[in-house]
C-alpha cells in the first residue's frame, strides 16, 4: 500500500471522527446537568428557582455569540476557531464543579463554545464532505442526539456512585478527544486548503438582501414566535423533567433514565416531520399534531399519580413533540422563503430572538414553582405557551411566503 493511500485513508478517518465527535459535544455537557440539579443545589446551597439559570445562560450565549462566529472565521480560519472553542469547552467543563462562581463562569464559557460549534458544524460538513452534505449532516445530528440522551440518562446513576462533580468532569473526555482529532486534522496535508475559504455562513452573511426588511414582515414575526416558543418548551422540559418526575415518587436514577428516553424518542421525528412538511403545500395538520402531542405530554405530567407506564408514555410523547416542533421550525425557514437570501434573513432573525425568548423559560418555571409549591400550575402555563406556539404556526401557514 502506498504512502498516499495510507494518508488518504487516515484523512478520511479523521474527517469522519471530527464530524461525529463535534456532534457529540453539541449537547452532552448541558444535558447531563438537569438530572443532578438537586445534587448541585445541595452542594452550593443555591435557591431552587435559580437552578434554571444553568440552562438559561447557555441559551443567551447561543443568541449573542452565534452572529459573531462568521467574523472570527474570516479573520482566523475555521479550524483555529474550532480548536479554540474545544479548548474553552474542555477547560470550563473540568473546572465548573469547584465552586458556585466557577459553575456560573464555566456555564457561560460552555455556552459560548457550543454556540461556536453549533454554527461551524454545517460549515465543516460542507467543506469536508461537499458531495455528502445530507448524509453527514444526519450523521452528526444523530451523534448529538444519541450522546445527549446517554448523558441525560446516566448522569444521575453515575453521580450516585462517583459524586456529581466527578460525573461532570468525566464528560470532559468528549471535548478533549475531539480537540486531539481537530489538531490532527489541522496538521493533515491539504486540509487547510479545504477549510481555508469556507462558504459564507448561511444565516449571517447573505450576498444580497431581501427587497423588503425582514423585521417588517408579519409572517417573519409569527415564525419567530413559533421558533422561540418551541425552544422555550424544550429547554424548560429538559431542565425540570427529572425534578417533576421525582416529585411523583421516582428515584433520581429512574428520572434521569426517563429524560434519556425523551431524547431518544426525538430521533425519528428528525426524519419524519421534515419529509412530511416538504411533501405538503399546507402544514396546518402537522402543526395541529404537534400541539396535540404537547397537550397529551404536558397534561400527563399534571396527573395526581404517575405510574411508570404512564411516565414512559409521557416522556415518549414529549420527545416526539419537542423534536417535531424543532424540525418543523427549521423546515418552515426554507418552505416559506423563495431564495437563500430570504431564508438567511428569516432564519437569522428567528433564531437570534428565539433563543432569547427560550432563555427565560427554565428560570420562570423554577420561580413559578417556588411561588405555587406545585408543578401542576407550571404545566398549565406551558400548555398555554404550547397553544400560542400552535397559533403562531397556523399564522405562518396562511401565506405561501414570508415576503409576499
Amino acid at each position: 500500500m502506498t504512502n498516499h493511500a495510507v494518508s488518504k485513508r487516515t484523512g478520511s478517518t479523521l474527517f469522519f471522527l471530527l464530524v461525529i465527535l463535534i456532534g457529540a459535544n453539541l449537547r452532552t455537557v448541558l444535558t447531563a446537568v438537569p438530572p443532578i440539579l438537586t445534587n448541585i443545589q445541595r452542594s452550593f446551597q443555591m435557591p431552587s428557582w435559580f437552578l434554571g439559570s444553568l440552562t438559561t445562560i447557555p441559551l443567551i450565549c447561543f443568541a449573542l455569540v452565534s452572529p459573531l462566529v462568521n467574523g472570527l472565521t474570516k479573520k482566523f480560519g475555521v479550524m483555529p476557531v474550532v480548536i479554540t472553542a474545544l479548548i474553552i469547552l474542555s477547560v470550563s467543563s473540568l473546572f465548573r464543579v469547584y465552586s458556585f462562581p466557577f459553575l456560573l463562569l464555566g456555564t457561560l464559557l460552555i455556552g459560548c463554545a457550543i454556540a461556536v460549534l453549533n454554527v461551524l458544524s454545517p460549515v465543516l460538513v460542507a467543506a469536508l464532505y461537499p458531495n455528502k452534505i445530507g448524509m453527514m449532516s444526519s450523521a452528526y445530528l444523530l451523534s448529538s442526539t444519541i450522546f445527549s440522551a446517554a448523558s441525560a440518562g446516566f448522569s444521575a446513576p453515575l453521580a450516585n456512585i462517583l459524586g456529581w462533580p466527578v460525573t461532570l468532569q468525566v464528560l470532559t473526555v468528549f471535548p478533549v478527544v475531539t480537540l486531539i482529532v481537530a489538531i490532527a486534522v489541522r496538521l493533515l496535508p491539504g486540509s487547510q486548503q479545504a477549510l481555508a475559504a469556507p462558504a459564507p455562513l448561511p444565516a449571517q452573511t447573505p450576498p444580497a438582501k431581501p427587497q423588503q426588511p425582514v423585521w417588517r414582515q408579519p409572517l417573519a414575526w409569527a415564525l419567530t414566535g413559533f421558533m422561540g416558543l418551541q425552544s422555550l418548551l424544550f429547554y424548560t422540559i429538559l431542565t425540570w423533567l427529572p425534578t417533576i418526575l421525582m416529585s411523583h415518587g421516582f428515584s433520581q436514577s429512574n428520572a434521569s433514565l426517563l429524560l434519556g428516553l425523551l431524547q431518544l424518542a426525538a430521533v425519528p421525528m428528525a426524519y419524519i416531520f421534515p419529509n412530511l412538511a416538504g411533501r405538503r403545500t399546507r402544514q396546518a395538520p402537522l402543526i395541529w399534531a404537534i400541539g396535540l402531542l404537547f397537550l397529551l405530554g404536558l397534561g400527563g405530567l399534571m396527573l395526581p399519580a404517575l405510574p411508570l407506564a404512564a411516565a414512559l408514555v409521557v416522556c415518549i410523547l414529549l420527545g416526539f413533540a419537542t423534536n417535531a416542533a424543532f424540525t418543523m421550525a427549521m423546515s418552515l425557514f426554507s418552505l416559506k422563503t423563495k431564495t437563500p437570501q430570504e431564508t438567511a434573513a428569516v432564519s437569522g432573525m428567528a433564531q437570534a430572538i428565539g433563543y432569547l425568548v427560550a432563555a427565560g423559560g427554565p428560570m420562570l418555571a423554577g420561580f413559578l414553582h417556588s411561588v405555587w409549591g406545585s408543578w401542576a400550575p407550571v404545566m398549565l402555563v406551558l400548555l398555554v405557551v404550547a397553544a400560542i406556539q400552535t397559533y403562531c404556526g397556523l399564522l405562518v401557514d396562511r401565506q405561501e411566503s414570508v415576503f409576499e
